[in-house]
């Protein structure tokens, strides 16, 4: 008889705790943990089994390009106004 070692391979990712709370509430209600979820999800993409989401072909996002073709769009700003905006988001989150 050989003997095997079960090897275990920790993976970690972060979230917010109002999204962590929220999942583990959900999950809960289907009798399952988090890490149980994360686990077999991981198991149905190391098999191949999960669809992705593409979120480019959603029906916002469809819309949103059907205006820019038709030139139904409007500029609000350029690269540096996104930046500004990004980075005052950013400092609203850090607060």
């Amino acid at each position: 008889m050989t003997n095997s070692v079960l090897k275990n391979k920790t993976i970690s990712t972060r979230v917010t705790e109002e999204i962590g709370d929220r999942a583990k509430a959900n999950l809960a209600k289907q009798g399952i943990t988090v890490s149980e979820y994360i686990r077999l999800s991981l198991i149905k993409a190391a098999n191949n089994e999960v669809e992705l989401v593409n979120f480019l072909d959603s029906p916002e996002a469809l819309a949103a390009k059907k205006e820019v073709e038709n030139g139904q769009v409007e500029k609000i700003g350029d690269l540096n106004d996104l930046k500004a905006w990004v980075s005052h988001l950013d400092a609203d989150t850090q607060k």
